[in-house]
């Protein structure tokens, strides 16, 4: 314990005295400030070099005279602007930290809730096994409502062409969201299934939103870099039009498979 504080201590001061390359302006300050602590006297040495050896008198007006004060002043600046942004840093780290601790504590009070309003509706007429269906039943309903199988596939399968709407990259993120843990089903393997779908969610939004960009020929759509296959980069654009379609051909498989576990426990009714 007291070799982590004493890490940790030691990496804040090392980024006192030495700022990383992330904070410019510390470097502007430290940098102009050394020019004019050893600009003069890098000048004079000039100056008596070539005056002993060459013969020749050089003489630099612009910064001949002392200016050391002034770049004193110019350090101490960038010293106490890199404590300033390093607070800062900390304090958006410690309430980055404190946010997350919070949403996590909201979700842990979230399915608590959930599992009491379960255990009061199990232990009313309605049964253990009613109650679990009509949970997992609600739970298909929140995924096709925003992510309808068919009208998402079809999405899909044009992705890697034709590009995604904004409306569709919303869905995609909604789904992409859908790892709460009020969210799961009951039925084991149907919940592997739903896990498995929304981590491909989350693969397949990191693929399409890396290769695809937006167009002002193409208003309200994301699409591939066409331009690629004339300037140079054609392999480039087959390959990222080659992994978008092999990612959105997952999500479509990995959808496929989850309607055919819930259709094979009949929770796929006619109104999902």
């Amino acid at each position: 314990m007291a070799d982590n504080i004493k890490k940790i201590l030691l990496e804040k001061i090392r980024k006192v005295l030495i700022p990383d390359f992330t904070n410019k302006l510390t470097w502007l300050l430290g940098a102009g400030g050394l020019a004019l602590i050893g600009g003069p006297a890098i000048f004079r040495l000039v100056g008596e070099i070539s005056a002993n050896i060459y013969g020749i008198p050089l003489h630099i007006e612009f910064l001949s005279e002392d200016r050391s004060t002034s770049g004193i002043l110019l350090c101490i600046l960038a010293v106490v602007q890199n404590i300033a942004y390093q607070a800062k840093g900390a304090l958006s780290e410690a309430y980055a930290i404190r946010e997350h601790d919070r949403n996590h504590e909201m979700e842990i009070l979230s399915t608590q809730h959930a599992h009491e309003i379960f255990l009061k509706e199990a232990d009313s007429e309605k049964g253990l096994e009613a109650v679990k269906r009509e949970h997992d039943l609600k739970r298909i309903k929140e995924i096709t409502s925003i992510f309808p199988f068919e009208v998402a596939s079809n999405a899909l399968i044009i992705a890697a062409d034709r590009g995604i709407s904004d409306s569709f990259q919303e869905q995609l993120e909604e789904l992409a969201n859908m790892h709460h843990s009020t969210q799961n089903f009951y039925d084991e393997e149907a919940e592997e299934a739903r896990r498995n779908l929304i981590i491909q969610a989350i693969s397949t939004q990191g693929v399409l939103s890396s290769y695809l960009v937006t167009d002002p020929r193409f208003n309200d759509r994301y699409v591939p870099c066409f331009e690629q296959k004339h300037n140079g980069m054609h392999e480039v654009f087959y390959d990222h039009q080659a992994k978008m379609r092999l990612s959105c051909i997952d999500l479509i498989e990995a959808y496929k498979n989850l309607v055919a576990i819930l259709q094979r426990k009949t929770l796929w009714d006619v109104n999902a």
